[in-house]
């Protein structure tokens, strides 16, 4: 019982971390802070979890399942990392802008393979970034 508290817990501060992550960068993202802010992410994310974004958002769908399974995110982490990713997106280049976009999609359409079920607000999400990517 001790065992599965202590893993619930870990995984709450999960959630709480990636939460805190987007809101700092959405706080700190101006116009002369965004490299700043994508900086500050990327290193948090390297140091806190070892997850290397650059390296992520290069990985192939199969490869990107495979990285992703080395951590304990749930459904609601990688909504959140969704988000992040989204964010993240606006402050890169076109090209690199539309890597993480479309690793975003990869992300959630992987949370509605790991839910069995249809969420409208991910068919939303993934909506509105095609439509980012497309232009």
């Amino acid at each position: 019982m001790e065992k599965r508290d202590f893993i619930q817990a870990e995984i709450e501060k999960l959630g709480f971390f990636l939460q805190r992550l987007l809101a700092n960068f959405l706080n700190s993202n101006s116009a002369a802070n965004s490299i700043e802010a994508i900086n500050s992410v990327t290193n948090e994310l390297k140091c806190e979890l070892d997850f290397d974004l650059p390296l992520f958002v290069s990985l192939s769908k199969d490869e990107m399942k495979k990285y992703l399974s080395n951590f304990k995110f749930n459904e609601q982490h990688l909504e959140k990392l969704a988000d992040l990713m989204t964010e993240l997106s606006s402050s890169k280049a076109n090209n690199e802008s539309k890597a993480y976009l479309t690793k975003t999609i990869e992300i959630l359409d992987l949370v509605d393979e790991l839910s069995n079920s249809y969420s409208f607000e991910r068919n939303l999400k993934k909506s509105q970034i095609q439509k980012l990517i497309n232009n």
